[in-house]
């Protein structure tokens, strides 16, 4: 069997795994074609995967500052309001908010930066005339694992030359750190046009006919399922808000699914459902269940429509049974027209941050975190796999238990 060294490339999938104040966080990444001879991985890491051959797997602990660069005082800095600028024209004019992301390009006059740069800074803390921006990596203060399972290994012929890669910058820049929440206040994400919606007509007439879509692909439901099933056990009830033609639910589990979504169609092409409701939460946002029902309730790929989310999770506390699960699955696909202006407006990773803060100011004060999935393969047999270059859509999914 062949081993992993500079003779040969492997797959590897990588899980980072860390803790912030507010929860459990795991990100799962799949590294193609790890090149020992020409890529950068942290030494200690290449020494452990020498050797290693398909489905064996290695650890790596760092302290913080060691696997991204270290918490730097100097890269806290006072920042006047006139040099915070959003360029796009949809959000133009949005003055900087407390605890917020934002690409480095927003600021005007530092060094080295551009408005393309999209490297993210936080917004620490707002007074009269300036904004405290900390332009540390968010993981800079965070220790973390990094556990790296060999899916499979080749041999090579020769190099070849070609790119380069910085594999823990690949999983730890452009997300991982974000859906943690300042410790001394709540982000402030909620502004006066937060809910506002492109089409803000009356959802039942966008959904009177069935959308018989996917909106992720099928190996991107997989995942989703796969983390969904860490959760659930056979014989469970589960209620599954904005159903639609599919749950993301494992079939290998036998579950109680109620399905409650808005076009009746959609939920009959749905094999999972025992149960079917039909109903538009925006317009009647009770959910007429007895408390304590449910021992999970999920909500797949459907939250960024809400225009009160917070009132939609504070009743499915309520009818959580003890111990149960939410389960909120998001990606980077919606409807256009339907989504709220201030899902548009934050990170991917950010907005896992913001449902654990709904989550929490619904009264779920258990156990909780967030597992991220990205750069999976996309089937070749999807219409989109040559465009996406064979990469499958991301999912992300924010977990609370009820204590």
């Amino acid at each position: 069997m062949v081993e992993f060294n500079e003779n040969s490339f492997a797959t590897i999938k990588f899980t980072l795994t860390w803790k912030s104040g507010h929860g459990i966080h795991e990100e799962k990444f799949l590294a193609r074609k790890v090149n020992a001879w020409r890529d950068f991985l942290p030494e200690e890491l290449k020494e452990q995967l020498e050797g290693t051959k398909s489905g064996e797997s290695v650890t790596v602990d760092f302290s913080a500052g060691a696997g991204v660069p270290k918490h730097e005082l100097s890269k806290v800095r006072n920042i006047p309001h006139r040099k915070f600028k959003i360029r796009s024209h949809q959000f133009k004019n949005q003055p900087a908010r407390t605890g917020r992301f934002y690409p480095q390009g927003t600021l005007t006059g530092l060094p080295g930066v551009y408005p393309q740069t999209a490297i993210p800074f936080r917004v620490l803390d707002r007074t009269g005339t300036d904004i405290i921006a900390d332009l540390n990596h968010p993981l800079a203060k965070i220790p973390f694992e990094l556990k790296a399972e060999v899916i499979n290994v080749a041999s090579k012929d020769s190099e070849t030359g070609g790119r380069l890669t910085h594999w823990l910058e690949e999983i730890c820049n452009w997300g991982p750190g974000m859906q943690a929440a300042p410790k001394k206040q709540p982000v402030d994400f909620i502004h006066e046009d937060f809910f506002n919606r492109p089409d803000d007509t009356a959802d039942a007439s966008f959904y009177s006919s069935p959308r018989l879509i996917g909106h992720i692909d099928k190996q991107a439901s997989k995942n989703l399922q796969s983390i969904y099933k860490r959760f659930l056990s056979p014989e469970m009830k589960v209620l599954d808000l904005m159903s639609s033609m599919e749950s993301h639910l494992s079939p290998d589990i036998e579950l109680d699914i109620t399905g409650l979504g808005m076009n009746m169609n959609e939920l009959r092409m749905n094999p999972s459902l025992n149960g079917k409701v039909v109903q538009d939460l925006n317009i009647n946002p009770e959910l007429n269940f007895k408390n304590n029902t449910f021992d999970a309730i999920t909500c797949s790929l459907s939250i960024e429509y809400l225009t009160d989310p917070a009132s939609i999770l504070k009743q499915a506390h309520a009818l959580l049974a003890p111990g149960g699960s939410l389960l909120i699955g998001i990606s980077n696909r919606w409807f256009p027209s339907k989504v709220t202006q201030g899902w548009l407006e934050m990170h991917e990773f950010e907005r896992m941050g913001y449902l654990l803060q709904l989550a929490e100011e619904a009264g779920f004060k258990g156990e909780k975190g967030t597992i991220s999935i990205r750069n999976d393969w996309r089937p070749v047999t999807d219409k989109h796999f040559v465009s996406t270059r064979g990469v499958s859509d991301p999912v992300y999914v924010v977990w609370c238990r009820k204590d």
